[in-house]
């Protein structure tokens, strides 16, 4: 039967002729790959926002760590789809191979952007939504206080991150002060920023985080990392603990892309480059192109380039995300994402499709037929993934959208 759908109030609500409200409930992830925590979080969300639809929105080639994703782009959809998700979109490179705000920006930006969703679930290191709001509303019109107490930090040194986490602990007395180095909590405040600077009615929906982000801990409630470790020692065999038996298959029949793979790639592009090519990156700045030249004529890797380059001022992710905006060449990108990659969708999920299709907003399932001159830069980096993952470029573009029945 096909249902009409008309599109809703500013928020997204949908609904049909006959008056039924329908609820969507959107996620932000990587899944790389997608583990038995995820499954829980989006069972969880499901639940606890009613939702008739799940939407994730993914990084894509490369991670907000700024590494490059173990899997590519449509076998995590997959995962997605086959764990519960009913249509899965793919966020442009230059916001998921970024700082938390821009990741972001990148994500609810697109949730906004297709005019259908009503609420928006992360895993938080806590369920509460009130230490969250009240942080990301004191980023958003930081008070003298605030601003003093970073400034105070920047100067003696300590990372944006670090400034910026002791100042709200100092200016926000009654929450934990160790959930502002939490980067769940982290990612979840920018979530609430951009939400509120959107002036959205999106309503946003923690989840409780089973485990700590860093953990290396095996078994059911074991974080990303973990298994990402486990894969990486080979063990591929015996994952049944961690991961669902549908991520289990797709991960069986999936090529891995290996940490070090495009390493001699990078140090060649570094050895061959001036501090003032690498200043066009956003990520470099304050100095970080001279440590990273100098140590790029030391290093025979990229994590030893990394561990040569890191300071108390410049932490690790941060290195990482400009080697990987320098290899992919991100030196201009829109302010906000103007489309989104389809990746993959139930088939259950077409009405959710025709509602979309109504806000205006650009899902692009075809790249090569995209006139969005971002789309070719993300399929770029789609290309370089798939050369570090041992297969030829034009495989990028013969990628098809995931249906599942």
């Amino acid at each position: 039967m096909i249902v009409n759908f008309e599109t809703g109030p500013a928020h997204g609500i949908m609904k049909q002729n006959a008056g039924y409200e329908m609820k969507v409930c959107g996620i932000i992830a990587e899944y790389d790959p997608f583990h038995k925590g995820h499954r829980y979080h989006l069972e969880t969300a499901r639940e606890k926002s009613g939702a008739d639809y799940i939407v994730c929105v993914l990084g894509c080639a490369f991670s907000q760590r700024g590494d490059a994703m173990l899997f590519d782009s449509h076998k995590r959809a997959e995962m997605a789809l086959l764990n519960g998700a009913d249509l899965v979109l793919g966020m442009p490179v230059s916001f998921s191979c970024a700082q938390a705000n821009r990741f972001a920006k990148g994500g609810v930006g697109i949730l906004s952007g297709i005019g259908v969703t009503t609420h928006l679930s992360f895993g938080s290191e806590r369920a509460e939504t009130e230490p969250l709001l009240a942080a990301a509303h004191l980023l958003n019109h930081p008070n003298e206080g605030y601003n003093t107490e970073l400034k105070n930090n920047l100067t003696a040194g300590l990372s944006f991150a670090q400034a910026q986490g002791e100042a709200l602990a100092e200016s926000l007395p009654q929450i934990d002060p160790e959930l502002f180095s939490s980067p769940n909590f982290i990612l979840g405040v920018s979530y609430l920023r951009e939400l509120e600077a959107r002036g959205s009615d999106i309503i946003p929906l923690p989840v409780l985080r089973k485990t700590a982000y860093h953990s290396k801990a095996l078994g059911p409630d074991a974080s990303a990392g973990a298994v990402r470790l486990k894969l990486l020692g080979e063990i591929i065999c015996d994952l049944k603990e961690e991961c669902t038996d549908e991520s289990i298959r797709v991960i069986l029949s999936a090529v891995m892309h290996r940490p070090e793979a495009l390493d001699k790639a990078l140090l060649y592009m570094l050895n061959s480059a001036t501090p003032e090519q690498l200043k066009q990156y956003s990520e470099f700045s304050e100095g970080l192109e001279q440590r990273v030249l100098s140590a790029a004529r030391k290093a025979v890797s990229r994590e030893e380039l990394i561990l040569h380059t890191k300071t108390k001022r410049y932490p690790y992710t941060r290195i990482s995300r400009a080697l990987t905006q320098a290899l992919l060449d991100m030196k201009q990108y829109s302010e906000w994402p103007e489309y989104a990659r389809l990746l993959g969708m139930r088939k259950s999920a077409a009405p959710l499709l025709s509602a979309i299709d109504q806000s205006g907003f650009p899902l692009i399932s075809r790249p090569a037929r995209s006139s969005i001159t971002e789309v070719a830069q993300d399929m770029q980096a789609e290309e370089i993934w798939q050369i570090g993952a041992g297969r030829s470029a034009q495989t990028a573009w013969q990628e098809q959208v995931v249906i599942v029945e």
